[in-house]
């Protein structure tokens, strides 16, 4: 669901001619239908729609909307364009004294109102548009879906009416108007309207607490003090609950947060009812809503969290730095450590200088780059704190390096669990063990004596130590895509369920120890600039390195596949083979038993029935086995 809060305009009108009971649109078309109209003298057509399959807003500067980010909006931050009257005409018109409610969600975040002077209303025409009245003037409140309720009667009018939403930029430069979930209905006693959303922006943990946030809205003409809810959970029996407390005078709204835990894994939609009490022929209309529950099992999803120091072999103060990721390292298989090296040999310009523009001094660190700048030190407080940040898509990454050419092929896919707008792939290449000689490997030291306390050893070496002594791991090597992320790497707008793919190809450095580096592929959002999940492997890992002894090569292709996959075995012996997939929770997907094998063999399997996600394929020869990823979209 979208981070809905409800507008409300009560007025007093008949049914739309075309239709008598009302009508309600969330915008979820291409293109606006035949009914809807609308005046503009901009040059970019006036009011447009933001969905998978249209125009965006995202050059305007505005944050991600919600849910299913579907909704009408007009703005002139792109084209500049004279948006000094945009009007966006409601079907139908009205004629007689009947009651009626109009109800809508907007967003209007007004930052340049001093400025420009823009403005959003509500808008009627008594002469078929030719005239447009100001109902409700809205006030600019900042990034957030609003609400407002106001009244009118239109009993006094001789001439059909038709209504309309009215942004203007007052000539200068706005930063747009938008709305949503518009829909009409009358106006009777007990009438209620309920919209909410999830309070959680990732996947839930099975068996985390989550507060679902509802707005009930009393469109009609008695006051109500209690209503019912009826919960449904997936997977349970619907139950019942009074909520006596809520005060819901006619024409008003309450909102109020309810807690549920999440009892099962994977996308299920909790849904909520509600009914008033005390009134003796209450009349319902959209009396319940649904919000689809992204949840996994807390074991059953990678979470890879990067920790990025900024240091240097002249920073006398950074041996806290590598004393504290090694720690990390050695406590946290998930704990994925990046050395970004300033100002000596082993810098990697383009990373060194995002790193040196987002902290204040050497040496500091990141975590997920949510947690900034701190003291090496506080890596396990945050690591910890990151920890519980449920991602929004588990990773998978397929390595093909030529030992040869040197040349790297990194494949980083994304299962998400979520629906995701603007997120894109990385990936970083750091290496271990390295060693040096000459100006600049020496690591000053100002721990040396001890006079500052123990500090992993560094307290006994001297000040500087000699390079000879010297041994860095973690270090940066290659960011292959910019620092926040290769652009276009995934969908401005992606949906839960959707599966997504991206190759990087990179020449290593022929001077690197293919044996000790690690690829790094993490999830970015390039909105709050933070990385959401990461996956990491060591270079030879995917070759033929691990192999079982009497395995020489093995190829898995295509991967990601989407109605087969080849599985192709060189054994330069006769092997008994045995092929396993399974998928993030630990299911058997496919199993078999392909007895004595030798040579070149190619082993397929079907996967055009399995949901797009990520599987790991365990391979048995001779009794030794390996696994790999195996990646499958079959969007």
């Amino acid at each position: 669901m979208k981070n809905l809060y409800t507008f409300l305009v009560m007025l007093l009108a008949t049914a739309f001619l075309h239709a008598q009971n009302g009508f309600n649109t969330s915008f979820d078309f291409t293109t606006f239908p035949a009914e809807w109209s609308q005046q503009t003298s901009a040059s970019d057509g006036g009011w447009k729609l933001f969905n998978p399959y249209a125009s965006n807003v995202v050059d305007a500067g505005w944050p991600a909307p919600g849910g299913d980010w579907q909704y009408a909006y007009t703005s002139d931050a792109v084209c500049q364009c004279d948006k000094s009257s945009d009007v966006l005409i409601l079907p139908g018109t009205y004629s007689s004294a009947k009651n009626w409610s109009l109800v809508f969600d907007y967003y209007f975040p007004g930052t340049n109102a001093n400025v420009s002077g823009e403005q959003a209303s509500v808008v009627y025409s008594l002469d078929g548009g030719s005239t447009w009245i100001s109902l409700l003037e809205l006030d600019p409140a900042g990034k957030a879906w609003q609400s407002a309720t106001t009244g009118l009667k239109t009993a006094n009018f001789l001439s059909p009416v038709q209504f309309g939403i009215r942004y203007t930029d007052n000539g200068g430069l706005g930063t747009g108007f938008a709305i949503d979930n518009i829909f009409v209905v009358p106006t009777d006693k007990g009438n209620l309207h309920i919209t909410g959303k999830v309070q959680s922006d990732a996947p839930i943990f099975v068996g985390q607490e989550v507060m679902v946030q509802a707005t009930v809205t009393n469109l009609g003409d008695e006051d109500i003090y209690g209503v019912e809810l009826s919960i449904q959970m997936p997977g349970q029996q619907p139950y019942t609950e009074v909520i006596e407390e809520i005060e819901l005078p006619a024409m008003s709204s309450f909102t109020f947060d309810y807690p549920i835990s999440v009892s099962a894994a994977g996308l299920g939609t909790f849904s909520m009812g509600i009914t008033p009490l005390g009134l003796s022929d209450p009349m319902m209309d959209d009396n319940s809503f649904d919000v689809q529950i992204a949840s996994v099992n807390a074991g059953s999803i990678q979470h890879g969290i990067v920790g990025e120091e900024a240091t240097g072999t002249w920073c006398g103060w950074c041996p806290r730095g590598a004393v504290f990721m090694d720690l990390m390292a050695n406590k946290y298989p998930d704990f994925i450590g990046i050395a970004v090296h300033n100002g000596d040999p082993m810098v990697n310009q383009s990373y060194d200088q995002w790193m040196a523009n987002s902290v204040g001094g050497y040496p500091s660190a990141h975590i997920q780059r949510k947690y900034k700048d701190f003291n090496p030190s506080a890596l396990e407080a945050n690591y910890l704190l990151a920890k519980q940040d449920a991602p929004p898509a588990e990773l998978a990454l397929d390595i093909d390096y030529d030992e040869t050419t040197k040349m790297l092929n990194a494949t980083v896919s994304a299962n998400f669990l979520i629906n995701a707008v603007s997120h894109r792939f990385n990936l970083v290449i750091t290496e271990d063990g390295v060693t040096g000689s000459g100006a600049g490997w020496s690591q000053a030291n100002y721990y040396a004596g001890g006079g500052q306390g123990p500090m992993g050893g560094y307290e006994n070496l001297p000040n500087p130590v000699p390079a000879s002594q010297m041994v860095y791991d973690h270090v940066a090597r290659a960011i292959v895509g910019s620092p926040n992320g290769a652009v276009g790497s995934l969908p401005f707008i992606v949906k839960a369920g959707e599966m997504h793919s991206y190759e990087f190809q990179f020449q290593l450095d022929p001077t690197w120890d293919p044996e000790k580096i690690h690829v790094i592929g993490f999830l970015h959002n390039d909105q709050n600039k933070q990385i959401v999940n990461a996956i990491s492997t060591s270079l030879l890992s995917s070759s033929n390195q691990d192999l079982p002894a009497s395995v020489q090569t093995l190829d898995i292709f295509p991967n990601p596949a989407t109605t087969d996959v080849a599985i192709r075995l060189t054994l330069d012996q006769a092997q008994p083979v045995q092929v396993r997939i399974l998928d993030m929770l630990g299911t058997t997907m496919a199993e078999r038993n392909y007895g004595m094998q030798q040579g070149d063999q190619i082993l397929p399997v079907i996967v055009s029935d399995w949901p797009s996600g990520i599987y790991q394929l365990m391979i048995t020869v001779g009794g030794q086995s390996v696994s790999r990823p195996l990646v499958v979209n079959n969007r």
